[in-house]
């Protein structure tokens, strides 16, 4: 999930590589950050297009979400803020240093909000010329976990009948191919058939040789425009940052204020996440916060994902915009990770369960997140940062993984999806094939 973004010929050769993996298959339908085809040909089902669900749901236990209602109805312990009791957190110090050490990144952050409390730990360095070690505190660029926060407010929007999910894109945004027949619907659960605009290789060529670019909506929505559509709207699942660029669009033209207000308004302020931000094309992080390391470059005229190391701690991501620009902190990722997964103080409860319940047969790409095996979450990637977040609806549990490092593992996940998935194996919640 380059933020899926961001380079896709190495994406692919990481798919390759991770066929014959049942793991690696289902990650990718957990967080498909890197544009991971695993959830199949069949798009997902489509929810009610209006703005509410029934308000209960039936236990389906064919479903990744089984019990979408006992999800949004439970209450979080008063331990679960508190500290972690040392019985629960050994294994996850274990399993998290171990993933670390193979994962060839200079630093990560790893985070556990459980019922039982939390645990976080960093390792590695935050800056390879000093030394500085990594700390728990750092800024940290979130890449397409971002597509989390624009696809809620989508859908607290239309709660507010402000639109509908059933809405064309044309009535929003001009000249999108076949926009009168793509839904905000299939924008958020990614069935438009929408080109991506990061597979053009002249976009990426121009983006990862000059970094200081701050790149218009325009550019990136001409980019992808010019593009065959993958699909007919609708047809099939195709992951592509161009769907949520054109959310954002959406959101701000409703609302009439940017991205940024409306990610302050809506979910940063009543969630209470102090330490996130939308940059709004800003390169600049706060402090403190680690350098990014990246391998995505040109080798020889074409993108690779084994370029020599940069360091890409200044580099413009206005590429990404509502697609994959917030920065955040992870201890806001722990809070926003649970709100994502029960909706509680985003979204009502029958909107959630619509939510939770839009995800194709027992697992994929719903509206604006994946589930596995009841993992719900998104991960991101910008060059140098990669990040995992994943709720688990079954046992009330958060993981935010944070590294500074993008190369993939040998494993073909990234660094933060093979950290996360040494983690939720030690929670006893481990990603296994059916």
């Amino acid at each position: 999930m380059v933020d899926s973004q961001h380079t896709r010929a190495p994406e692919r050769r990481i798919r390759r590589r991770a066929r014959s993996r049942g793991l690696v298959v289902l990650v990718c339908a957990l967080i498909t950050v890197t544009g991971c085809t695993a959830t199949g040909a069949t798009p997902p089902s489509t929810p009610a297009a209006s703005s509410s669900a029934s308000t209960s749901a039936a236990i389906d236990p064919s479903a990744c979400v089984p019990d979408p209602g006992a999800v949004v109805d439970r209450t979080q312990s008063k331990a679960a803020v508190g500290k972690l009791p040392d019985a629960q957190s050994t294994p996850l110090e274990a399993a998290a240093a171990a993933a670390f050490a193979t994962a060839g990144v200079p630093g990560a952050v790893v985070a556990v909000r459980s019922p039982k409390g939390t645990w976080m730990s960093a390792y590695g360095v935050a800056n390879t010329a000093t030394d500085e070690p990594m700390t728990t505190d750092v800024y940290h660029r979130i890449g397409s976990v971002t597509k989390t926060f624009t696809a809620t407010m989508i859908m607290q929007l239309a709660a507010e009948k402000k639109l509908s999910l059933s809405d064309p894109i044309s009535t929003y945004v001009p000249n999108v191919p076949n926009g009168s027949d793509i839904t905000l619907l299939e924008l958020a659960n990614m069935t438009s058939g929408i080109a991506n605009y990061t597979d053009d290789l002249e976009f990426m060529k121009l983006y990862l040789t000059d970094f200081s670019i701050i790149w218009t909506v325009d550019q990136r929505l001409a980019t992808a425009f010019a593009m065959p559509p993958t699909s007919a709207p609708g047809a099939a699942f195709h992951y592509s940052n161009t769907n949520t660029v054109l959310l954002g669009e959406v959101i701000e033209k409703v609302t009439r204020h940017n991205l940024a207000e409306e990610l302050q308004k809506r979910i940063f302020d009543p969630l209470r996440m102090k330490d996130s931000s939308y940059p709004v094309g800003s390169a600049v992080l706060p402090e403190p916060h680690a350098h990014g390391y990246t391998n995505l470059g040109i080798v020889d005229g074409a993108i690779s994902g084994d370029a020599p190391t940069r360091d890409s701690t200044a580099w413009n991501v206005s590429q990404a915009g509502a697609s994959g620009e917030i920065v955040s902190r992870v201890e806001d990722l722990l809070t926003y990770g649970r709100a994502l997964g029960t909706g509680q103080g985003l979204l009502s409860r029958d909107v959630q369960i619509t939510r939770l319940t839009s995800f194709p047969g027992s697992g994929g790409y719903g509206i604006g997140m994946s589930c596995a095996q009841g993992w719900i979450g998104h991960n991101g990637q910008v060059p140098g940062y990669n990040t995992s977040l994943s709720y688990d609806t079954r046992t009330d549990t958060t993981v935010v993984v944070e590294v500074n490092g993008d190369h993939p593992t040998a494993s073909g996940l990234t660094p933060a999806d093979a950290i996360f998935a040494a983690v939720a194996t030690a929670l006893g919640r481990g990603l296994s094939t059916p």
